[in-house]
């Protein structure tokens, strides 16, 4: 009987107890979590600062180091062009070495098919390229003429470079027996220059040369000129007694030998008849040849004037050469298709 009480109490008990203790539990005041526990998270890994921030610095140290290998070894800084009738361009690095080649024509091409250059100065470059233009017979001892040319936005480089390439290729020539004339000058970074270039078929370099004549004489024409080697170049600027020092530097142009050595009349000549002191046509037709080669299809004198007009013949171009008949001075060039 005391059990059957003790079980009825205990269930009475039961019955009368609260049956809102849930809903207490809600009303209570929540904390917000700032961050997940280990219970709560769901990514069991854990983010480091310090391993990306280590990470971050070891890439930061490549990339620094492969941007100064690049910006020695990798960029252009330097380049130079060597013109005779091939025209080559020739690119170098900040240490000096070369990192391309490019031929500016045809000739160019042939001469730059078994150079090497990689790993290479600009100065043993220079060299394997002088010695290609020798063995194809584009220097020789009838030919030395070549026009050496310098671009660099650090102008004191430039002339330092110009200098250096100017007195290894005289020595390297010179040991091969050769007499050079080198004509040495600095670029500009001009557009225009680079138009012309394009548009004519030929180097930056020899542009800069032609333009820098036509200053110093305004009659000149570019088309008359673009098609002239070198030499031509010199021997047309000495006929018309232009003064190459001042738009080159060169110290060779004194082994230039004169076109014709005409005599200078004295006083008694003066007196004589002016045809006594009038080049011959002989004179006139190797003034002539001696800027363009080819053949010489009309010679004519005036009388007036005093003045020789030859006309030349260089493949599907015609040259028509005015000449001072008394001073033997080329006075003007112009060229027909």
């Amino acid at each position: 009987m005391k059990e059957k009480q003790i079980l009825d109490s205990i269930k009475r008990s039961v019955d009368q107890a609260p049956i809102d203790l849930l809903d207490k539990i809600k009303k209570q005041p929540r904390v917000r979590m700032l961050r997940h526990d280990h219970i709560t998270r769901q990514d069991t890994k854990e983010f480091s600062f310090k391993k990306l921030m280590s990470y971050a610095s070891v890439a930061a140290v490549f990339i620094f180091m492969f941007f100064g290998w690049y910006y020695q070894t990798g960029m252009p800084d330097s380049h130079v062009y060597l013109d005779v009738n091939p025209s080559i361009e020739i690119v170098t690095n900040r240490q000096d070495k070369v990192i391309n080649l490019t031929a500016d024509n045809i000739d160019g091409e042939k001469i730059l098919r078994d150079v090497k250059y990689k790993g290479k100065t600009v100065y043993q470059v220079t060299e394997d390229i002088l010695d290609r233009m020798v063995s194809e017979s584009y220097l020789d001892k009838d030919q030395e003429f070549l026009l050496l040319s310098v671009y660099n936005k650090d102008q004191n480089k430039a002339e330092e470079q110009k200098q250096s390439l100017d007195q290894r290729i005289h020595e390297h020539l010179m040991a091969r027996q050769l007499q050079p004339v080198v004509l040495a000058q600095k670029l500009d970074n001009t557009t225009t220059i680079e138009r012309f270039a394009r548009e004519y078929g030929i180097s930056v370099s020899k542009m800069t040369f032609i333009r820098n004549m036509i200053i110093l004489n305004p009659e000149l024409k570019t088309q008359a000129l673009v098609n002239l080697s070198i030499g031509e170049l010199v021997r047309l600027s000495q006929g018309m007694g232009l003064e190459l020092d001042k738009i080159i530097d060169s110290k060779d142009l004194e082994k230039v030998e004169p076109i014709v050595p005409v005599p200078q009349p004295g006083a008694e000549d003066k007196e004589n008849n002016k045809e006594d002191t009038i080049i011959s046509f002989e004179q006139a037709e190797s003034i002539a040849l001696s800027v363009v080669k080819g053949i010489i299809t009309d010679l004519d004198f005036d009388e007036d004037d005093l003045e020789y007009e030859v006309e030349i013949q260089v493949g599907d171009l015609e040259y028509e050469i005015l000449i001072d008949a008394k001073t033997g001075t080329i006075l003007k060039v112009e060229v027909d298709d």
